[in-house]
């Protein structure tokens, strides 16, 4: 089962913090009016829900459903984090098939790889999704995420101004970098080639938004992405609807634009700083995405 919540609505948090338990002691049986989430950090829980039995281990992240009642059914050693929280449209799904949940996941993906990273526009039509149950195969991961819920219990401990908003922040932040482990697990696990193209591509999008202000040969690509360079601009472009050198060129026009916009530099230092070292070849490229030419635009601004 996962759940989909609204991503442009942080989650309204009631209670937050870390516990510890230990025998006699378990959970009474209970049914919440809201969400609650273990996180658990040494130890074994022993947890029914439903008609369910759960064993929590160290590095579980879980999700208890306000619809159902759940329970301790066996007293143990455990250190955990916990967190009961509202989120508005907040909806239950069944887990479909592996092949037909890879494709869908995949599909959200691809809008991430297409979307403009200078745009407003918010992509992935606003959901984010979260497993009920999920052991993090990744260390560091599960250490983000650790790390993010100890700044939401500070934030929710310390009372200053809009306190409960800068916990929820922190608790969405952490939900993101939850989903995210969850997916990048889920498409490793897979036996699709499709998974290994993704990881090449976001492998190059990196590299391409980081190191755009040097100058990139097709070579570098190829050593890169571990790929024929014919090979990998078409896998690229079918999951960004551009090719790499048109990413590329799309990467420097906008900072660039920046530049322009927030700096006094000459138009050949801009086009330097963001990787045109020919100032007739940045004008042309410039003019043909912006429609007119960085001096004008200039101007304009």
């Amino acid at each position: 089962m996962f759940y989909e919540l609204n991503s442009r609505q942080i989650p309204r948090v009631r209670l937050m913090n870390t516990a510890a338990i230990q025998p006699p002691f378990v959970h009474n049986k209970r049914r919440a009016e809201e969400y609650i989430i273990y996180v658990i950090k040494k130890g074994e829980m022993y947890l029914k829900e439903g008609n369910v039995n759960y064993v929590l281990r160290t590095g579980d992240f879980f999700l208890l459903d306000k619809e159902y009642f759940h329970e301790g059914y066996k007293a143990s050693h455990c250190e955990y984090y916990y967190l009961h929280f509202k989120q508005e449209d907040m909806k239950r799904f069944p887990m479909p098939p592996e092949e037909e949940f890879i494709k869908f996941i995949l599909s959200r993906h691809n809008d991430s790889l297409k979307s403009d990273p200078f745009s407003y526009k918010t992509i992935e039509n606003d959901v984010l999704l979260l497993p009920k149950y999920y052991h993090f195969n990744s260390t560091a991961d599960f250490i983000k995420v650790s790390c993010l819920l100890d700044e939401a219990i500070k934030h929710n401990k310390d009372h200053m101004d809009n306190y409960k908003i800068m916990c929820s922040i922190k608790v969405m932040e952490a939900f993101i970098e939850i989903y995210r482990s969850y997916l990048l697990y889920t498409l490793q696990k897979s036996t699709s080639v499709m998974p290994k193209s993704y990881h090449k591509v976001q492998k190059l999008l990196e590299y391409l938004n980081t190191e755009y202000a040097r100058k990139i040969t097709s070579h570098d690509i190829e050593e890169i992405s571990g790929s024929n360079f014919d090979y990998i601009n078409r896998i690229f472009k079918k999951m960004t609807h551009k090719t790499i050198f048109t990413y590329l060129n799309s990467v420097r026009i906008n900072h660039a634009m920046e530049l322009i916009t927030t700096t006094n530099m000459k138009m050949s230092e801009v086009g330097q700083s963001v990787g045109f070292t020919d100032l007739y070849y940045f004008s042309k490229v410039f003019k043909k995405a912006v429609g007119v030419s960085p001096s004008n635009y200039n101007r304009e601004g």
